[in-house]
């Protein structure tokens, strides 16, 4: 008679496996909107004050013509006399100077066993306020 042993038999296999899995990180940031508003508030201080002024006054005046036929008539005519002259005012004025510069933000990048460091620009207007003495005018009409 045939005996049988129960036996069992194992066949071990090691398979490797490899995938490669990115992971995004980020830093959540918060932006700012600016949005600079300039008042500009002016006065002119006027005071009176006396001085000699020589002023040329160019006029055509009314001249009888004799030559034309007709009736004589008496009537009085008047004649306008006007002038017109700048006053110069020295005044305190602001100055705005706006340029374009770009800002740079660099951070670094993990990619496996190496890392790099990726930067981005983008422009930025930088504006300065200055005050410069300027001269003005006001034009200043008289009959």
């Amino acid at each position: 008679e045939t005996e049988y042993d129960d036996v069992v038999l194992c066949d071990h296999s090691y398979d490797k496996r490899c995938h490669t899995t990115y992971v995004t990180t980020y830093e959540s940031q918060q932006e700012e909107e600016c949005e600079e508003n300039y008042r500009k508030s002016c006065f002119i201080d006027y005071e009176t004050i006396a001085f000699n002024e020589t002023v040329q006054v160019c006029r055509t005046p009314l001249v009888k013509d004799c030559n034309i036929q007709g009736p004589e008539l008496c009537t009085t005519q008047y004649e306008a006399e006007c002038w017109t002259k700048n006053e110069e005012h020295n005044v305190t004025d602001d100055v705005v100077e706006c340029a374009t510069v770009h800002e740079e933000k660099c951070q670094d990048e993990i990619s496996g066993y190496t890392t790099n460091t990726k930067c981005s620009k983008w422009p930025k207007e930088v504006c300065t306020v200055s005050k410069k003495k300027v001269k003005k005018f006001t034009p200043i009409t008289g009959c």
